[in-house]
């Protein structure tokens, strides 16, 4: 029986740390990371989500509305808000193309949850977008 420590070689990921049993894995974590900042940025800079699935590769069925969508718009999503005003905006995209509302649209306070595109009917304007002031 030998008591010697066995020595193993792997990869890590330089965003997260994760190692990894070989270059492909680590690398396509990496890739993970970059191509969610990317999105990020894009979104940030206002990019319609019409431009991002096709950038992207989101594979998204958009209406002619969805297309057009961009950070500045605002949605009603009826079932996280006790109010009948556009309240919640996208506030982020994963790299798989799960998208993230958050807004203040009730007495509750700010909430954030994860939605379909069936939730992102009717976009509107960033100057409808209502807060609640409680």
């Amino acid at each position: 029986m030998q008591l010697i420590p066995e020595q193993i070689e792997s990869y890590k990921c330089i965003e997260c740390g994760k190692l990894f049993p070989d270059e492909y894995h680590a690398m396509q974590c990496m890739y993970h990371h970059i191509k969610e900042r990317m999105i990020a940025l894009d979104w940030k800079r206002s990019t319609s989500l019409g431009w991002m699935n096709k950038k992207y590769g989101f594979m998204w069925t958009l209406t002619q509305d969805q297309e057009k969508i961009t950070s500045d718009s605002c949605f009603v999503i009826s079932y996280l808000q006790c109010c009948d005003k556009p309240a919640y905006q996208i506030t982020g995209i994963s790299y798989g193309g799960k998208i993230t509302v958050a807004g203040k649209g009730s007495w509750s306070g700010y909430y954030s949850s994860n939605v379909t595109l069936d939730n992102l009917k009717n976009p509107r304007p960033k100057d409808e977008l209502f807060i609640d002031p409680r």
